[in-house]
């Protein structure tokens, strides 16, 4: 189901996105407001764990997901940059290296869905996830992640960015932004994820 919904996204225009708004994002990402709010012109989607294409990754919740125009077209300053966050009901304390075989695990799922009929990615092994830090509080850990572009290309991208755990009760909230060096949309990718925050309701 995932993998449809992101190449319908894939086809989207390709207009940069607006920005979300002038918050700092070293400002403390707990806000809250009534949902996780949707920039204008960009997707969402909401998936519930397991997720279909990683059912090894244990949590309970939803996954999140924002999208901006373009985020598959290589020609935009969005390409291949998004954030998402896993609103779990578990405490999900993960530690980098725990972290990072998830999301290795996260990735090569959704990737190897998406290349099913179409077989770009050779070698599914060679998608990988490094996560540096030590994420205490407030602190954001490091991702450095090497993905095949399934979607369109076909060709290795290579991402950065970061990811944040907020405690939320006996649950937690894990904000992911991830995106080329080079992308045009970064500072909007890290005001939408200061926005994420415990109380949100889901938006269906």
């Amino acid at each position: 189901m995932r993998a449809r919904l992101l190449l319908a996204v894939a086809a989207c225009g390709s207009t940069p996105p607006p920005p979300v708004s002038n918050t700092d994002s070293s400002a403390p990402a707990a806000v809250s407001t009534a949902t996780w709010p949707v920039p204008a012109g960009w997707k969402s989607e909401v998936i519930p764990f397991p997720l279909d294409f990683a059912p090894g990754i244990s949590h309970r919740g939803v996954e999140e997901l924002r999208f901006p125009p373009g985020m598959f077209d290589p020609m935009t300053p969005s390409y291949w940059s998004y954030a998402f966050v896993w609103r779990t009901e578990d405490a999900a304390t993960l530690a980098a290296p725990i972290l990072a075989a998830e999301l290795t695990a996260y990735f090569r799922g959704l990737l190897a869905s998406v290349d099913e009929k179409q077989h770009r990615i050779k070698n599914v092994e060679d998608i990988t996830v490094s996560v540096t830090g030590a994420g205490e509080g407030e602190q954001k850990l490091t991702l450095s992640i090497h993905v095949i572009d399934a979607f369109k290309t076909g060709l290795p991208v290579e991402l950065t960015g970061w990811a944040r755990r907020l405690a939320c009760g006996s649950g937690a909230v894990w904000v992911f932004v991830m995106a080329p060096a080079k992308s045009g949309i970064r500072a909007e990718l890290d005001a939408l994820a200061a926005q994420a925050g415990c109380t949100q309701s889901v938006a269906r």
